[in-house]
């Protein structure tokens, strides 16, 4: 039996008191995909970070701006749209029954939407009352049996040069409706703090923001993202990825933001800001950090190689501390956003210069796509909207005119049917090192794919949604050796039976190839995979204090010149929860059996503030927590 212990505290100002947790809703079935695409969680947590604050801090729909309204995630384009030519035609929204009239503006979609958005009407300009609130989050977790890295006699050289114990702050603290700043500190299981080797903590990340609403937009110095177009060049923001809803498939959001989560690679520090004149944005962003790298010297060729370079952020033995922080990081771009009417243009560039002569090429699969010292990726971005379509796009090139394509198209052929369409192609040459784009791979590299969405509401009631992806890869992968192909489908219905009772069933399958050893033979060929999974999930809602949920998963896996495997996972859930919503309470028992990893069940579960976990079930046994 294994204990994991974890201890918080959180301190915030009033009147934020009783709203520092995001429903619970919102991020469950995220984090499930985003697991079950393998897809790392930490690398996530900005985005949950961001509903926080707009749980915290709700958007003013009554004149917000567009970008503002497109944090809500949960809101497709068309929905966003409508609400807005609502607010245009008839004016302010003073009830929530007034969006009931809206296509897809169910009730229970209303009911998630009023935790994120506020229906005050804006004051006319002019002496606006500075006030100061904040949150201070402060952590730590452990789990009570030692790892064999803490037993250094056992360990060798890679034992661990810290505790056991992983500490995490965050601060936050807002000054008006202008000023932000916000600092993070983490120290990871095994990493040294406060020693003679290190002082502090092992990552700190801080920034200052301000944002207002005359020719200086943004303006941020510290830690932050940069997010333009379609992410095929430059997005360091998060990325929900495919299947977390069918019809957002089109990038959003601020182009410049702060940055204050925990992960240490994916943002960049510096400065940068945004300039608006009338219609037109300059946004201009300068980095200059250092990142973990393990750098040698050839003597042959007289210069230094970057050998690797390691994102996991862990500095807890001698060989991991001997990479930190060792290899200098300086970026460089800017992009002008230009929107007339319905239309926006988006077009820019990015240089990245690393402190070394050359980086290796380790693998097969990347010796036509690769980091360089010297790269340099430019975009070009547009987006349309008007009446009942979107049309989006982006095209990137890199330094030796290798591209990138995506475009795509979301349409509204009746008023309870929705339909989302993209096609991407990027040559097997194509690199950028802050792709983030609509792929099935996590490079945005010799990927071709054509996806179709749809979600239709044939009743007020009940809604039915479903994808398709085909994809094919031109070039070689990690751990397929060969050109390869394959598919995902999924399909999803939701049944409000009354304000009370809701429950969906969940069709996904996914078929794709990976490389097959052959006995007494040096090379591979490639085998194709299927795996199916289906889930039956209700939901029960007596009162406003209790609630209770019931869900039963299978998963089945086949694979060729293999046997089938098969996984059961089965799970009970009561939430209590007071009115004021300063106690919530959460009860989870589960049973499952798989036959083996390949038919490995996910499950999201409730967690600490800041922290999200979505474990993987495998062989068997239960869980109670």
């Amino acid at each position: 039996m294994k204990w994991l212990i974890l201890f918080s505290i959180v301190i915030v100002s009033w009147p934020m008191l009783a709203q520092v947790r995001v429903p619970d809703e919102i991020v469950a079935n995220a984090l499930e995909l985003l697991s079950e695409n393998d897809v790392e969680l930490n690398d996530q947590s900005q985005l949950f970070d961001e509903l926080l604050d707009l749980y915290t801090n709700p958007v003013k729909i009554n004149g917000a701006r567009r970008e503002e309204i497109e944090k809500l995630i949960f809101l497709s384009d068309f929905q966003i749209q409508q609400m807005l030519d609502f607010i245009q035609s008839y004016g302010p929204v003073y009830s929530r029954y007034q969006l009931q009239g809206l296509s897809g503006f169910s009730p229970s979609l209303i009911e998630l939407m009023m935790n994120f958005v506020s229906l005050e009407v804006e004051e006319e300009k002019g002496y606006t009352k500075k006030y100061i609130n904040g949150q201070i989050l402060l952590r730590d977790m452990f789990d009570l049996e030692n790892a064999k890295g803490y037993a250094q006699a056992d360990s060798g050289n890679s034992y661990y040069l810290g505790n056991k114990h992983h500490m995490y702050m965050k601060m936050k603290l807002n000054y008006g409706n202008h000023f932000s700043g916000g600092l993070t500190l983490d120290n990871d299981p095994g990493e040294p703090v406060f020693t003679k080797e290190q002082p502090g903590f092992d990552f700190m990340s801080g920034h200052v923001l301000y944002n207002g609403s005359g020719w200086l937009k943004t303006l941020v110095v510290g830690d932050y993202h940069a997010n333009f177009g379609q992410g095929l060049a430059m997005w360091s923001g998060t990325n929900l990825g495919k299947g977390s809803d069918v019809l957002q498939v089109r990038k959003r959001g601020e182009r410049i933001k702060r940055y204050s989560s925990a992960n240490e690679s994916l943002f960049l520090r510096g400065v940068a800001g945004v300039i608006q004149i009338r219609n037109m944005e300059l946004a201009l962003f300068a980095s200059s950090k250092k990142r973990d790298a393990g750098i040698v010297f050839d003597s042959v060729y007289r210069q230094s190689v970057a050998v690797s370079l390691p994102e996991t952020g862990y500095h807890r033995t001698l060989s991991e501390r001997e990479m930190k922080n060792t290899l200098g990081q300086h970026i460089g771009g800017a992009n002008l956003y230009y929107r007339w009417q319905d239309l926006s243009v988006s077009m820019g560039g990015y240089f990245q210069n690393l402190d070394v002569d050359s980086i290796a090429v380790k693998g097969l699969y990347k010796q036509q796509n690769y980091l360089v010292s010297q790269s340099r990726n430019f975009w070009l971005s547009y987006n349309y909207g008007r009446y009942n379509y979107i049309l989006f796009g982006e095209m990137a090139a890199d330094q030796n005119g290798d591209i990138a394509l995506l475009n795509g198209v979301q349409v509204r052929p009746a008023g309870n049917v929705s339909l989302s369409l993209l096609h991407r192609i990027f040559s097997k040459k194509y690199f950028s090192d802050w792709m983030n784009a609509f792929s099935e791979s996590s490079t945005v590299t010799g990927e071709s794919g054509f996806y179709c969405g749809v979600v239709a509401h044939p009743v007020s009631n009940l809604e039915l949604s479903a994808y398709v992806d085909i994809f094919k890869f031109s070039w070689l992968r990690y751990n397929i050796d060969k050109p390869s192909a394959g598919y995902e489908f999924s399909l999803r219905t939701d049944l409000q039976v009354n304000s009370n009772f809701k429950v969906y069933l969940r069709y996904r399958e996914k078929e794709k190839q990976e490389n097959v050893s052959i006995e007494d033979s040096p090379s591979y060929s490639l085998a194709t995979y299927n795996l199916k999974r289906l889930r039956t999930d209700a939901e029960f809602q007596p009162d406003e204090n209790w609630r209770f949920r019931f869900r039963i998963e299978k998963s089945f896996y086949q694979k060729e010149g293999e046997s089938d495997s098969n996984g059961f996972l089965a799970l009970t859930d009561v939430n209590y929860s007071t009115t004021n919503q300063i106690l919530s309470c959460w009860l989870r028992y589960v049973v499952f059996d798989t036959d083996d990893y390949d038919s490995r069940i996910y499950t999201y579960e409730n967690d600490l503030l800041y922290n999200f976990y979505s474990p993987s079930f495998q062989e068997e046994g239960s869980r109670f927590y």
